[in-house]
């Protein structure tokens, strides 16, 4: 981690090293609660015959969190939010490579924790694209004003913890052009479809993301250098509809999400010491629980065995079975799979396949936990092999299964909601045969 000094030319070995080339609980529930069988526009022809090729398994790429820069004293106070940190909330800005660089903080819940990540790109013209902001405190805008000029907001969903900064970012950068994903709705402004629909977000808007790409209607200004796919859910029985857009950057050859997919690393980014004391972090099981209760999988640890120095089996460690089957993989969320994908697999499976045939990335930059993530199109798919119950769609990404009784939260969460009519009901076994 290095703290910047004041004078601008600081960032030239980061803008260098980017232009070498190609190398909460709460507010998933309520995400989770809003998806359905809806109805998704997005054209696609698939070929859903042939499994994808077996590339290599999807890792880490120019990930170093540890190289990030900080600008504390810039101001680190932001208010008001909707989740701590209230007071101080660090912002640690590093470069992805390729003209991108992530802008993370922390986004904590009690004792559930997890980094929050702007995606910011740097356009042919040197413009900035931000890709869902977060809050505007000093020192986020110091270390974001280094890259360059804000031209191009982006809300990418509307998932609370994503929607609720976006407003301040914008009274803060008031200049940059504004497009959102569909469907916004809650405390922090409604939009629907199109501009003609009734939309209040309090900030100017200047279009909602259509279907494609491609399709017919107002295009952002930036289009040219993007590809993208929509997904807009909605389901009259929900609390409201659920969007997500994810975008394929031509330069970069990089797919940008919020939520599609995630990578747990092996240990906490160093973002957490700004929050959480050096003595819980050592904890044994610190970063197990913190992952698990994020991704709503049960604390349940297991002994294990293991050969002492003369060989005798007589060792007693512990470990966290549900950790150990997401870490270190590309993986969708459980939590998503269980509260989403289970309600509209359909609409998600072809979002997913929409997103393979959009063209060509090897890596995928998301919002949450590590990011860049070295990835296929092919590999991106085999994430949600769960969804193609032909057997068809393969899962290229190795790793052991989430167990059966590692799903006991989520299955009992699914079966309030259903009995309770608090959504739509589950049509489809996300837990894909567990053992």
């Amino acid at each position: 981690m290095k703290e910047v000094a004041p004078a601008p030319s600081r960032l030239k070995s980061a803008l260098d090293s980017a232009n070498e080339p190609l190398d909460s609980r709460r507010h998933a529930l309520l995400k989770g609660l809003s998806l359905g069988r809806g109805v998704i526009t997005v054209a696609t022809t698939v070929d859903v015959t042939s499994p994808p090729s077996a590339l290599a398994v999807p890792t880490l790429e120019n990930y170093d969190p540890k190289n990030a820069d900080t600008s504390p004293f810039s101001g680190q106070t932001y208010f008001p939010t909707i989740l701590p940190p209230l007071t101080k909330r660090a912002t640690f800005r590093y470069s992805m490579g390729r003209d991108a660089f992530a802008l993370e903080q922390l986004l904590v819940f009690k004792d559930v924790a997890a980094t929050v990540r702007t995606t910011v790109i740097k356009l042919s013209n040197g413009d900035l694209w931000v890709y869902n902001p977060q809050y505007p405190t000093g020192e986020y805008c110091r270390l974001l004003d280094e890259i360059g000029p804000v031209k191009h907001v982006v809300l990418g969903c509307n998932a609370l913890e994503h929607k609720a900064p976006i407003g301040a970012f914008c009274k803060r950068y008031p200049n940059a052009s504004v497009w959102i994903s569909p469907g916004q709705y809650g405390p922090f402004g409604t939009c629907g479809r199109t501009l003609a629909e009734d939309c209040n977000m309090g900030y100017r808007i200047d279009g909602i993301l259509p279907p494609t790409s491609s399709g017919n209607g107002p295009l952002p200004p930036w289009a040219e250098e993007f590809d993208f796919r929509t997904l807009y859910i909605s389901l009259p029985e929900n609390a409201g509809p659920v969007s997500e857009v994810a975008l394929r950057h031509k330069k970069s050859r990089s797919l940008v999400t919020t939520d599609a997919v995630v990578y747990i690393p092996e240990s906490p980014p160093d973002i957490f010491g700004t929050y959480f004391s050096k003595t819980s972090m050592e904890e044994d099981g610190f970063w197990e629980k913190t992952v698990l209760q994020a991704v709503f999988l049960p604390s349940r640890r297991e002994e294990r065995k293991t050969n002492d120095a003369g060989g005798n089996n007589n060792d007693i460690s512990y470990y966290w079975p549900g950790y150990e089957s997401i870490k270190g993989r590309l993986l969708r969320a459980p939590i998503l799979r269980a509260f989403g994908d289970a309600r509209a697999p359909e609409a998600t499976r072809a979002w997913v396949e929409s997103i393979q045939t959009m063209g060509d990335f090897d890596r995928i930059l998301t919002c949450h936990f590590a990011s860049p993530i070295k990835s296929t199109p092919d590999e991106f798919v085999s994430a949600y092999s769960y969804l193609f119950t032909d057997g068809m769609k393969r899962s290229i990404v190795d790793g052991p299964s989430i167990a059966c009784k590692d799903w006991e939260v989520l299955d009992g969460l699914n079966k309030v909601i259903d009995e309770n009519n608090l959504g739509a009901k589950v049509i489809f076994d996300y837990k894909a045969a567990c053992p």
